[in-house]
């Protein structure tokens, strides 16, 4: 008899370190042939923790006894609803086209105004003219890391 109960748990982990204990785990999981575990999650944006899905904290525990970078398992469960949220994807802001207007709001060319050369939709960057430079700048960047900047 195979049990159907699904709960998450937040395993902490070092910051920084979140995709490599998910991959340690993942292989861990496949190795030991641990049925009971049914998805592992690194959430982005969610620094210090992995989601493991599991029938149970005892099946966790196995499966992060001894893994490096893993601090233990958070009290309680992860709400089925604050999954959802984190692996739904997002809607996005503003679309942001060729010709754009932006302004840099995180990385090294933070707070500067910018012109949109391309834009690569599948990898989800930004080919951009940094227009407060003294010579042509052009730089890729993360989409998500541009605002259009307001038309007055």
């Amino acid at each position: 008899m195979e049990s159907k109960i699904r709960n998450y748990y937040a395993v902490k982990v070092t910051g920084g370190q979140e995709v490599s204990v998910g991959l340690m785990l993942e292989e861990r999981a496949k190795t030991n042939n641990i049925p009971e575990i049914y998805s592992i999650i690194v959430p982005p944006g969610l620094k210090g923790y992995v989601i493991v899905e599991a029938s149970g904290p005892h099946v966790v525990k196995l499966l992060i006894a001894g893994i490096r970078h893993v601090r233990g398992i958070a009290q309680g469960l992860v709400p089925k609803d604050d999954i959802i949220k984190i692996v739904s994807k997002k809607v996005t802001g503003p679309t942001i086209k060729e010709g754009d207007l932006v302004e840099v709001v995180s990385g090294p060319f933070r707070g500067m105004q910018a012109q949109v050369v391309k834009v690569t939709e599948g990898k989800g960057e930004v080919v951009l003219n940094i227009l407060e430079s003294a010579f042509p700048l052009q730089v890729t960047i993360p989409v998500d890391q541009v605002k259009p900047v307001k038309k007055t």
